[in-house]
C-alpha cells in the first residue's frame, strides 16, 4: 500500500516554480484572467464554512452555484467538476493495466500557451501521454512572501489567498510554463546540467494524489477566453482518440478536502456535504478499423438499386457517386 504525502508539503520542498528557471524573452501577454477572477454572479446564496477533521483545512461552500469559471464565489464548483472528470482519464490508465508505472506530475517552460507544442515538448522529454494544463503567470518576486503569510493564515495555497485577499492579478507576472500529470521514463536529467529543461515533482500513487493535483492546477489556471473552450488537453495514448471509456455518469459522494482527499464536515458536527462526482467505466485502448475502400459507395447503390421506381436509373447512379 502506498502512502501519499501532503500535497502543500510537497510544494514546499520541491518548488514548482525555481530560481533559475529562465524567463521568456519578451514575451506578449495575452488577455486572461484567471481562475475565479471574473464577474461575481448574482445567484442567493448562504455560505458555510466547513473544515476536514485531517488536516484541519477549511474549505467554504454555499447552498447554490452557478458554476462559472470565471466567479469568485462558484469557481470552485467547475474545480471540482473539471478535476474529477481529468482525474477519472489519467488514473485508468494505470489501473486498466495499460501502464506498469504510476503517472508522475512535471513542469516545464513553454514559450507561449500553445497545447500543441507544449505536447510535442513532453513528448520529447520521454512522456508518450497524459494531461496537459498551462499556467500563464507565477507570483511576482515582491509579492512572495505575502502570499506565503496569507496562505499560512487561511491555511490555503499561495494563488487561493491572493484571490481571497482580493489582490489577484496585481500580484501576478506573465511567465508560462506547462505541467503534466505523464506517463514515461522521461530523459535522464543530470546533476551538472545547466539548462532547465523540465523537473519532476513527484510520483502519483492514487486516484486521490491524482485529484488533488489537479484541482490544485485547475485553482490558478487562466478563463478560456472562448465558450466550450477548455483548458486542460490530452494527449499521447491518454488522448480520447486513443482511450476511451464504456460509459460515463455521475456518482454520489460527500464533499472532501482539496488538500488530503478526507471528508468535510461542519463545524461541530460529524456529518458532510453531499455532492455529485464524476463516475466511468470501461476504459479501454480505441482500436480502429479500417474500412473497406468503396464499401460505403457500393452499400449506397444496392439501397437505390433495391427501390425500383422510386428514382429513375441515371439518378440513382448519380447519388451513388
Amino acid at each position: 500500500m502506498y502512502q501519499d504525502h501532503d500535497l502543500l508539503r510537497d510544494f514546499q520542498q520541491f518548488p514548482v516554480y525555481p530560481d533559475n528557471v529562465p524567463k521568456g524573452q519578451n514575451p506578449v501577454e495575452p488577455v486572461l484572467r484567471m481562475v475565479g477572477m471574473g464577474d461575481r454572479c448574482d445567484i442567493p446564496k448562504i455560505k458555510t464554512e466547513m473544515v476536514c477533521p485531517s488536516c484541519r483545512t477549511h474549505v467554504w461552500t454555499s447552498s447554490s452555484s452557478c458554476g462559472r469559471v470565471e466567479c469568485p464565489d462558484c469557481w470552485g464548483t467547475w474545480a471540482r467538476r473539471a478535476t474529477g472528470r481529468a482525474a477519472a482519464r489519467v488514473w485508468a490508465y494505470f489501473s486498466t493495466g495499460e501502464s506498469q508505472h504510476h503517472p508522475r506530475h512535471i513542469t516545464f517552460e513553454v514559450a507561449d500557451l500553445s497545447f500543441g507544442d507544449a505536447a510535442k515538448k513532453a513528448e520529447s522529454f520521454g512522456f508518450y501521454g497524459g494531461l496537459l494544463i498551462i499556467h500563464p503567470w507565477r507570483i511576482h518576486p515582491d509579492f512572495k512572501n505575502l502570499a506565503d503569510e496569507l496562505a499560512e493564515k487561511y491555511n490555503v495555497n499561495r494563488y487561493d489567498a491572493l484571490r481571497k485577499s482580493n489582490i489577484g492579478q496585481e500580484a501576478l507576472v506573465y511567465s508560462p510554463h506547462a505541467h503534466v500529470i505523464a506517463y514515461g521514463k522521461g530523459t535522464k536529467i543530470l546533476k551538472e546540467q545547466d539548462e532547465f529543461s523540465y523537473r519532476i515533482l513527484r510520483k502519483l500513487n492514487s486516484h486521490d494524489a491524482v485529484k488533488r493535483v489537479c484541482y490544485y492546477l485547475f485553482s490558478h489556471t487562466f478563463v478560456p477566453q472562448k465558450k466550450n473552450s477548455r483548458v486542460v488537453r490530452y494527449f499521447g495514448t491518454c488522448s480520447p482518440q486513443k482511450f476511451a471509456p464504456t460509459w460515463t455518469g455521475t456518482k454520489s459522494d460527500l464533499l472532501r478536502c482539496p488538500q488530503c482527499s478526507d471528508i468535510v464536515v461542519y463545524p461541530g458536527e460529524r456529518y458532510g456535504k453531499p455532492v455529485s462526482d464524476f463516475a466511468s467505466g470501461g476504459w479501454h485502448v480505441v482500436v480502429k478499423i479500417p474500412k473497406e475502400p468503396g464499401k460505403r459507395k457500393s452499400s449506397l447503390k444496392a439501397l437505390l438499386d433495391s427501390l425500383p421506381g422510386a428514382l429513375p436509373q441515371n439518378v440513382a447512379w448519380a447519388y451513388a457517386k
